[in-house]
């Protein structure tokens, strides 16, 4: 049975920096989630507001009760890579390959991450009819985005930690009306990750051709939705050699768990373009 292993290099750095890169979702989400995916329940805390009233003196003020509750994120999801490196023991591989190949391996998690979550804002956020049409055009399209904030305006959602989160059809819609659109250009040392294009409306846009079908936009504050992951199997570069069917080869393998969900639906708000 094969048990030659050896831990990547630089790992966590890696992953991280690639992570950052490439999944849009752990952008824009509350991060700030207790557990580990995969190992232990996970829960994230939805704070409420207070409720205030007049206080009378000499006669004070009936309390209430705090409605703040911890959410229990029930979305968990196991992911995996096991990528064959045909020829190359743990001993002869390039390092430089491993490198260039877990970079890709990490790549692929953060797409199917991207993929899964997506459509659940999709499918747990709130629907808005926007107004302007059915259909997102140059003329139109911010007066979709308009009506997107007004509604997490409405919502009470705060103004920080808003994102913005279209396809690259809807994305030269944008550009189109640039004037509109305030490019990263002079914003690089805030955010550097692809699929960022800039801010709108007080959005931060990001672009992607992992939003669900039939959808136009996504606009949501970060506290409306919550996400966390968790290596379960640290990425390593895993001989082959003797399993009975490899002879000479090796495998990059990692296993990530990840959780995830709408906590609250009205800071979530969808443009399907139904009018």
């Amino acid at each position: 049975m094969p048990t030659g292993a050896r831990k990547i290099t630089g790992y966590s750095d890696i992953s991280e920096q690639v992570l950052f890169n490439e999944s849009i979702i752990r952008n824009v989400s509350n991060l700030d989630v207790q557990g580990s995916p995969g190992t232990t329940a996970v829960s994230v805390y939805v704070n409420a507001l207070a409720t205030v009233a007049t206080y009378v003196p000499g006669t004070g003020v009936t309390k209430t009760n705090d409605s703040s509750a911890y959410v229990v994120l029930a979305n968990l999801k196991e992911i995996a890579v096991n990528e064959l490196l045909d020829g190359y023991t743990v001993e002869t591989a390039p390092a430089d390959l491993v490198a260039s190949r877990f970079m890709g391996a990490v790549g692929g998690l953060a797409e199917s991450i991207d993929t899964t979550t997506l459509a659940a804002l999709v499918s747990g956020g709130t629907e808005l009819v926007a107004a302007g049409g059915a259909t997102p055009t140059a003329a139109n399209i911010y007066t979709k985005v308009l009506a997107l904030k007004q509604a997490l305006d409405l919502a009470k959602a705060p103004r920080t930690g808003r994102s913005l989160i279209i396809d690259p059809e809807r994305e030269a819609l944008l550009l189109d009306t640039s004037s509109k659109l305030v490019l990263n250009t002079d914003r690089g040392d805030r955010i550097l990750m692809d699929g960022w294009i800039g801010r709108v409306a007080g959005f931060d846009v990001y672009s992607t051709t992992l939003v669900p079908t039939a959808t136009n936009m996504i606009a949501m504050q970060q506290r409306g939705f919550a996400y966390k992951d968790n290596w379960k199997i640290e990425p390593r570069l895993q001989s082959l050699d003797g399993s009975g069917q490899f002879i000479g080869d090796s495998a990059i393998q990692g296993r990530m768990a990840y959780n995830y969900g709408v906590v609250r639906a009205t800071l979530v708000q969808v443009d399907n373009g139904r009018a």
